[in-house]
């Protein structure tokens, strides 16, 4: 069949079909990424495309020993695969129901508030990040370590403590599915001007949600704080009922909606910066202007009154150029 013919032959309903083939791998895909089901579905495929060749190349034998091994391969997939099946079926049933997704997002956000309230009283900082739209590890420095554990407080605090053996502590902890996807990330750094009491783990909070649309949960050791960041900006220090409120706001509003920016923030970010251009201009005048006179001071002698109506006087204190009366 030519290609042409290949084209004209082609309907809606074979688009409908590849699409949702598609949809299906996609899913699948989007599940298993980053679980030890991975090796096993490459090993699956690789048996696919073997009895392929072998059923192509008319081998008898091992074609009948492929026939055997492939006639359980759907018993095995359900024993060895059953916990990507039930994270399978409930991401699914979440996406599907919007209810169930709420329920799930208010269990989740309670464990994450509850750790985070420990880790506040304990001056223990942390730095947690939701997974937006934009893959977060698409813009980090270091991607961490695999965890792929269920968001527990007890887990979350494990993880944040800092201790000689737990070398993830000093980077970021991503969420995503409501599970702890991965620990250590290394962030982004913000350009921006801060607060000097301000350090390393704020400034890579908002680093990270300049450039992606996730949100962030910042502890500050040193004050017992917690803040959200969310495109770049930084919140004040909020009360643990605050911080829920808004982290379930995020979960359950539409990713269309929760990852736009607020109108203005562009703008507002750009009359920052300008402000920020003009303040160190006119300080970098006032150095250089300060350093002329000092300069004109060494060279002549002389110190000029900082008013202008005042006549120059000598560092002996004798008036010099005064107007007469």
């Amino acid at each position: 069949m030519s290609p042409t013919e290949l084209i004209s032959a082609f309907t809606w309903r074979d688009g409908l079909d590849f699409g949702l083939l598609f949809l299906i791998a996609y899913g699948l895909l989007r599940v298993v990424q980053g679980t030890r089901a991975v090796p096993v579905l490459v090993a699956v495929a690789s048996f696919g495309v073997l009895a392929w060749v072998v059923q192509a190349l008319d081998l008898i034998a091992v074609a009948s020993l492929l026939k055997y091994v492939f006639s359980s391969v759907i018993l095995l997939v359900i024993v060895v695969f059953q916990q990507e099946l039930r994270r399978a079926l409930l991401y699914v049933g979440q996406r599907l129901l919007p209810q169930g997704r709420r329920e799930a997002a208010e269990s989740a956000v309670g464990e994450l508030v509850s750790g985070l309230e420990r880790l506040k009283r304990a001056r223990v900082g942390a730095l947690v990040i939701l997974q937006g739209e934009i893959d977060m590890l698409s813009v980090a420095t270091h991607r961490g370590v695999p965890i792929d554990a269920p968001l527990r407080s007890e887990i979350l605090v494990a993880l944040a403590v800092p201790h000689a053996v737990n070398t993830a502590h000093d980077g970021a902890l991503l969420i995503e599915d409501f599970r702890i996807a991965r620990a250590g990330i290394i962030c982004p750094l913000t350009e921006q001007h801060l607060d000097p009491r301000f350090g390393t783990r704020h400034r890579a909070a908002i680093g990270c949600t300049e450039e992606t649309d996730a949100l962030a949960l910042v502890v500050s050791e040193e004050r017992g704080e917690l803040r959200l960041v969310q495109h770049g900006k930084m919140s004040e220090a909020l009360r643990v009922s605050e911080l829920e409120a808004r982290i379930t706001t995020w979960l359950t509003t539409p990713r269309v909606e929760a990852t736009r920016a607020p109108a203005g923030a562009e703008q507002s970010r750009a009359d920052l910066s300008v402000e920020l251009s003009r303040a160190e201009l006119s300080r970098g005048d006032a150095e250089r202007s300060t350093v002329a006179r000092r300069r004109d001071a060494g060279d002549s002698g002389v110190v000029r009154s900082r008013d202008p109506a005042d006549s120059t006087v000598h560092p002996s204190g004798v008036r010099v150029g005064a107007k007469k009366a």
